[in-house]
């Protein structure tokens, strides 16, 4: 009986906390890779939650830079990886099951505009990329936006030699992101609950 006890202990803490390890570790993974891009052009923040009229929001990846700014949203999942650019929803296939998850481009859409917002800047000025893990295998429809797996990102990034931002501009836009990070406007319990509140009003 202690055996079976323990199984549903540990069972429970997977299910509570497994997306959020492999998720954590598929981020860590890109901060990692986004240290190597040089520090005079580019400029890093990881993790930066900010708060909306309509809740919280939490973006993997900014990174500042004379090209423009580039928001990255990162996905650590095994199994093929199957969306297009516009469907709501995309689908993970592993071991004979199939799990739907909210559209990484929309979903990386949506910070952008909190972002943009927040910083008073057009929409043009922001670079969407979407990263996953070499976990999973993508078979994606051809998008706008790109889709690309973590190995790939930093030579993604390096593609965009357009000039958008003056190294004044670069250096003020990263000043007012600094100061988001540094006086944390949600903390991870609010976020928590502003997500189940969205997911429950999207179903």
């Amino acid at each position: 009986m202690f055996v079976l006890y323990v199984f549903i202990i540990l069972f429970v803490v997977w299910a509570v906390f497994g997306q959020s390890i492999h998720g954590n570790f598929g981020e860590n993974a890109v901060a990692n890779q986004l240290k190597s891009l040089s520090h005079s052009k580019y400029i890093v923040f990881n993790d930066v939650m900010i708060k909306t009229n309509r809740g919280s929001v939490q973006i993997d990846h900014i990174i500042v830079s004379p090209y423009g700014i580039f928001v990255v949203e990162t996905k650590n999942m095994r199994g093929v990886i199957m969306g297009s650019e516009n469907a709501p929803e995309w689908t993970k296939f592993c071991r004979g099951h199939s799990v739907s998850f909210y559209n990484p481009i929309m979903q990386n859409r949506g910070h952008i505009n909190a972002l943009r917002h927040k910083l008073n800047l057009p929409a043009d000025k922001f670079i969407s990329i979407i990263a996953f893990s070499s976990r999973g295998r993508l078979n994606i429809s051809k998008t706008y936006v790109p889709v690309v797996y973590i190995s790939q990102l930093i030579g993604k990034i390096k593609c965009y030699r357009d000039i958008k931002l003056s190294p004044a501009q670069a250096n003020q836009i990263a000043r007012q992101i600094r100061q988001m990070k540094l006086y944390k406007q949600v903390s991870n319990r609010e976020h928590v609950r502003d997500v189940h509140r969205a997911i429950a009003n999207k179903k």
